[in-house]
């Protein structure tokens, strides 16, 4: 998102999955929340990949960053995408 201050915004989501990046920014989207995406587009920075992580080490996960008024408003909207993106991460045990 162009014209937003980097140096103000908070970070609302963060993921290394790509598919639940792009339902954050869509649902951000329908709410017209105005977002800067970082960190997208240079996961496979210097040839490392994103191994296990589902992100590079080196960058860190894709991180959606919103305003501070809409901060409270974002989380809530995403609060499903973040419990899906949680259970996407917990390893599965082995019984």
């Amino acid at each position: 998102m162009k014209n937003l201050d980097s140096e103000k915004l908070v970070t609302v989501f963060k993921s290394g999955n790509e598919a639940l990046i792009a339902l954050a920014k869509s649902m951000l989207d329908e709410a017209e929340i105005k977002y800067l995406v970082k960190n997208e587009g240079i996961q496979d920075l210097f040839g490392i990949g994103v191994f296990g992580t589902g992100f590079n080490p080196l960058t860190g996960p894709i991180q959606i960053q919103v305003l501070p008024g809409d901060e409270a408003t974002a989380k809530e909207i995403l609060k499903d995408v973040e419990a899906s993106d949680e259970a996407y991460e917990e390893p599965e045990e082995n019984t």
